[in-house]
């Protein structure tokens, strides 16, 4: 009996890893795994060497030197500050608005930059070898643990096929136009188009310096080899030329616990890494808000409900595309984030109102990006809301006011 349970404890790590992949019933859903590795954080005051000072149109750079510090610390919070032309900073204390704004922002520039490659939503590791001797990609995948961890802000821009190999599931069949190089794709193609073994044969030679970097064969005894030696050499161009870097970017994803539960649980933490998460819609917005409300009755009340009539209004028709701006643009304006992160926001998000014998004549809308409150004007007619909604998002800096 003991030997069985030896056994079974033994397990093989090829069979491990398979049975991971598929996933299992009795698994702990998405927001219990990502609770655990929340609670790994230090609720204390960031020490400077967490602190990282940002410009909006260097952000990548900017954080690649703050995650690059000796002293970083993962587990402890971080302080954000934007910082303007004018070298002064915007607010004084983050309390997770403008963290969720720059790894937003740092999420964008680093899918557009030069370490990925390959469609919007199914990015592939791009090989950068100077990064890869200074260590790049192992900050990337630190940088995005600490996102998801910190902040909720997940990537989703993963190809399937990047996310099975930093979860050490098996990849797919590679398809040569997952080939970046437009020469080497039609190198490659050539020698799977040809109808004879001779003219296989010729591709093969024209192809002979590529093959012979990749490590691959460059000898075709029949054509019948002929597909799955350009599958070898279309595998070791997408995935074995960037082995390295996909070792640190894996690496690097163990901050915080985050690669080991990838690799525990695939399935599950898929979605944070793979695009297809659903849209934001207006059922979302509606719900994600509580109002605060003035005393049922009075003038003041009565001017809110207005209020709340006009927004949930102008919400239809911004859904609807039919507005110059987005529901995703309002929730950065009031959140700092573009999605929902998936354990929700810290505290609940509220709709404020603009009085203004409280506030003075404010026209335009307000937002505290760190407890997610947006403060809605008070107008007489839709026209007039509606203009001014969309003309305060647009015009404000990204993240609203603090």
């Amino acid at each position: 009996m003991v030997d069985e349970q030896q056994q079974q404890k033994d397990m093989s790590p090829s069979q491990s890893t398979t049975e991971s992949c598929h996933g299992e019933e009795s698994e702990p859903d998405l927001e219990t795994i990502l609770r655990k590795l929340e609670n790994q954080l230090d609720a204390g005051p960031p020490p400077f060497s967490n602190y990282i000072n940002v410009m909006r149109d260097t952000v990548l750079s900017s954080a690649m030197r703050a995650f690059g510090r000796q002293n970083f610390s993962p587990e402890k919070r971080l302080n954000v500050v934007f910082v303007d032309t004018e070298n002064t900073g915007e607010g004084a204390v983050d309390d997770g608005g403008p963290t969720r704004e720059f790894f937003r922002l740092m999420l964008v520039e680093l899918k557009n930059s030069q370490y990925f490659c390959g469609p919007e939503e199914g990015k592939n590791l791009a090989l950068a070898s100077r990064a890869v001797q200074a260590g790049d990609y192992r900050v990337i995948g630190q940088m995005l643990a600490v996102s998801i961890i910190h902040a909720g802000i997940t990537p989703s821009f993963f190809s399937e096929r990047l996310y099975n190999i930093i979860s050490h599931c098996p990849t797919p069949s590679v398809d040569i136009e997952e080939i970046e190089d437009w020469e080497v794709k039609q190198i490659f193609q050539k020698i799977k188009n040809a109808e004879t073994l001779e003219g296989a044969q010729e591709a093969m030679i024209e192809a002979s310096g590529i093959l012979a970097l990749l490590g691959c064969s460059t000898h075709l005894r029949c054509l019948n080899e002929r597909d799955a030696l350009v599958e070898e050499a279309a595998r070791a161009y997408v995935e074995g030329r960037v082995k390295e870097a996909t070792e640190q970017l894996t690496e690097g994803l163990k901050t915080l616990g985050l690669g080991d539960a990838v690799k525990a649980y695939p399935q599950r933490l898929k979605p944070l890494f793979i695009s297809g998460s659903k849209p934001l819609d207006v059922d979302d917005i509606l719900k994600l808000f509580t109002m605060d409300f003035s005393r049922p009755g009075s003038n003041r009340r009565r001017l809110e409900n207005q209020t709340v009539m006009f927004w949930r209004d102008w919400l239809v028709e911004v859904g609807e595309s039919s507005r110059p701006v987005t529901l995703e643009q309002i929730l950065i304006f009031a959140s700092g984030a573009d999605r929902i992160p998936p354990l929700g926001f810290p505290c609940k998000p509220t709709i404020q109102f603009l009085h203004p014998e409280d506030f003075g004549m404010r026209i335009f809308p307000e937002a505290n990006t760190c407890d997610v409150s947006l403060r809605l004007p008070l107008h007489a007619s839709y026209l007039n809301f509606r203009e001014k909604m969309e003309s305060g998002i647009l015009q404000s800096p990204t993240f609203g006011f603090a």
